[in-house]
């Protein structure tokens, strides 16, 4: 992960607003913690990983989707369908 996407991750690892280490998932009810998951995403046939921060059921489990993401998390999926999207041109 380089540019934007990891500087704003670097930065968005503490809690945004004071949120607790764990809530509950809306759609799940299964309870998701604070952290950094690995995603791939792909841009034009081109596969991009980044750190996606938020809260996560599992952060290891690439095919456990059960997540939410709230306030600036968004801005990093932004950033780095932005990246992607650059380098796969």
């Amino acid at each position: 992960m380089v540019g934007a996407a990891h500087a704003l991750t670097t930065i968005l690892m503490s809690h945004p607003r004071h949120y607790p280490d764990t809530i509950q998932g809306a759609e799940t009810g299964r309870p998701l913690r604070r952290g950094v998951k690995m995603l791939t995403i792909d841009a034009g046939g081109v596969p991009f990983s980044y750190g996606q921060p938020g809260w996560w059921a599992s952060s290891d489990d690439p095919a456990d989707e059960d997540g939410q993401l709230v306030d600036e998390d968004s801005v990093i999926r932004a950033a780095a369908r932005r990246e992607a999207r650059a380098k796969a041109r």
